[in-house]
């Protein structure tokens, strides 16, 4: 697979690497649920002996599996494939400015198991020490262990840049400049490690288990502590030189204080700031993010100025690159999503859009754990798609 869809993964070797017309098969059954062999054959350009070959071999690797034949048309009836769920799994390990989480996932992508546990900041004797124990809980999961094709680590890049933004000082997040956490990590565990940004992690998993629009380009927009984001063109996630394309965080953003960055505009860091100020424990929007009280003036005014932000990626991505949309997701409830998506679309409709074909904006699907469930699918992409 392109470096630009796996991104950098550690020099061990693929558990299960595949044949190009294998990957081809397997990508496809993953997108459609489920082809008959005639389908698959069509689709993939393949002849139909060779279609059949390779998916024979797939059905007794375990990776696919046949299921209910189809009646009632015309000739015999037609038996699709899926995928095996239990024929692989993927860990992923998210590295977050407040949590730790990390997840099992199966080869259709459904989360078998989870562990989060809440950080003052990251470190990294801290998250060595919950990448052990939190491996050891997940891998008891599942029967056969041996089908884990590795771990998939979404991470800040240049952690150490945002100590203040963090509530740490910088030589608390000093060790992380001079550390090589991917062999750490392989080390510790003995997998293939894949190594992503936090944001573009989380691309991945709304491009192959979310996107119900089915935009070919787009942007995608994750609303974490820290503001993050993803590049998706021709239906290919596009990471850049430097794998840090769609970094919208690191966006110029003038306002009345003067000139910043975006993250310091549309960040939940900033929400849980106002919180604090207003005698809330502004934690507590890490601890559940699918259900938050009533914050009030501190929820409403955040919402106003992230979507000013986010207006402006918005406008400045659909006129650099003319896309079919942006997705915005984040780490915070489905309403408190829908009331930004929907300050968004009000801003930037306010915007000066002359020359600017203005593509949809929707929400995403995968939710808070997009960074988990995007890393824990890095294994699976290098090692099948």
């Amino acid at each position: 697979m392109a470096e630009s869809e796996t991104e950098r993964q550690s020099t061990s070797e693929l558990l299960d690497g595949r044949s190009q017309n294998e990957r081809a098969i397997l990508k496809l059954i993953r997108q459609e649920r489920a082809l008959p062999k005639a389908e698959i054959a069509k689709r993939s350009g393949l002849s139909a002996q060779s279609a059949t070959v390779i998916i024979n071999k797939l059905e007794n690797d375990g990776l696919v599996t046949r299921l209910p034949a189809i009646r009632g048309g015309v000739g015999q009836p037609k038996v699709p494939f899926g995928l095996a769920a239990n024929g692989a799994y993927g860990v992923g390990l998210k590295i977050g400015r407040r949590s730790y989480d990390m997840s099992l996932i199966d080869l259709s992508g459904e989360v078998k198991a989870t562990l989060h546990e809440n950080i003052a900041y990251p470190t990294v004797s801290s998250l060595l020490t919950f990448s052990k124990r939190a491996y050891s809980l997940l891998s008891q999961q599942i029967n056969d262990a041996s089908r884990i094709r590795g771990l998939g680590v979404a991470m800040p890049f240049e952690i150490w840049n945002w100590a203040e933004e963090a509530g740490a000082s910088p030589d608390a997040l000093a060790t992380w400049r001079n550390i090589d956490i991917q062999q750490e990590l392989h080390q510790q565990l003995q997998l293939p490690v894949f190594l992503s940004n936090d944001a573009t992690a989380a691309c991945s998993a709304e491009m192959t288990f979310g996107n119900s629009p089915r935009l070919t380009n787009y942007l995608y927009i994750f609303v974490g502590t820290f503001l993050g984001g993803g590049l998706v063109l021709n239906g290919h996630l596009f990471t850049g030189k430097s794998k840090n394309a769609g970094a919208i965080g690191s966006l110029p953003f003038v306002t009345h204080s003067g000139a910043n960055q975006l993250i310091s505009q549309s960040s939940l860091y900033l929400l849980e700031k106002a919180l604090n100020e207003a005698g809330e424990n502004g934690n507590r929007i890490y601890d559940d993010s699918e259900y938050w009280p009533s914050y009030g003036k501190a929820l409403t005014q955040w919402v106003d100025n992230a979507a000013t932000g986010l207006a402006y990626a918005a406008q400045c991505a659909f006129t650099l690159l003319d896309l079919d949309g942006v997705i915005i997701d984040g780490a915070m409830p489905v309403d408190v999503k829908q009331q930004l998506l929907t300050k968004t679309q009000k801003v930037l409709m306010q915007s000066d859009l002359r020359g600017v074909s203005v593509g949809e904006l929707v929400l995403g699907k995968v939710g808070s754990k997009a960074q988990s469930i995007g890393s824990a699918n890095l294994p699976l992409i290098a090692n099948y798609y």
